[in-house]
């Protein structure tokens, strides 16, 4: 008897269409929120922007951090996604400084996210395994763009994407590390290092 039901598949549950659009709406909620609060926002304000009752957030999302780790996944996954989308579609160079363009506001307004899912989510979820897993979605994407500009001889071939995407969120973590530092001028200085890196980069 023990071994017959060993054996027997455990049937996969799957999520009922009701369920999965609460989800969607939470994720939606928790995004729209941490852009006007804050990663303190509380989850009950989570749950009423999403037009859900505290109960069916905590069902989904145990705690904070599987919300905030789902939030940045999918941000990161809209990201990595445009990278696909650009890919042949015009002027090489062009094209990646379009998706460096997305990334660095990615990442201008996620890196406190992804820095309380760092410091915090530790204990609660695998929040180091799901932020390499973004970044290497991220460094897979813009291989092809980066891969065109240097066919085209664009952009210099002894530069790789792991080389692009540090620099890049280096820039990113230095802003964000800044006390004071107003959103406006933190976009700026982002651009403004991001043109810096596409000279550098540059074959010309």
């Amino acid at each position: 008897m023990v071994a017959e039901e060993a054996a027997s598949p455990v049937p996969r549950r799957r999520i009922r269409a009701d369920a999965q659009r609460s989800i969607e709406q939470i994720v939606a909620a928790a995004d729209r929120l941490i852009e006007r609060v804050g990663p303190t926002v509380a989850l009950d304000e989570v749950a009423k922007e999403a037009g859900v009752a505290p109960a069916t957030l905590y069902r989904h999302f145990p705690s904070r951090m599987h919300l905030f780790e789902r939030v940045y996944g999918d941000r990161t996954a809209r990201v990595a996604e445009h990278a696909r989308a650009l890919t042949g579609a015009g002027e090489p160079m062009e094209d990646l400084r379009e998706w460096l363009d997305t990334f660095v506001s990615l990442g201008v307004e996620s890196q406190s996210v992804l820095a309380q899912l760092m410091s915090q989510g530790l204990r609660q979820s695998d929040a180091a395994g799901n932020a390499e897993q973004g970044h290497r979605l991220i460094v897979d994407a813009v291989s092809g763009l980066l891969g065109r500009a240097q066919e085209a001889g664009a952009a210099r071939k002894d530069v790789d994407a792991e080389d692009l995407i540090s620099l890049v969120s280096g820039v990113i973590v230095a802003l964000e590390s800044r006390p004071g530092i107003a959103p406006a001028e933190r976009r700026m200085r982002a651009e403004r290092a991001l043109q810096i890196i596409l000279v550098g980069i540059s074959s010309s």
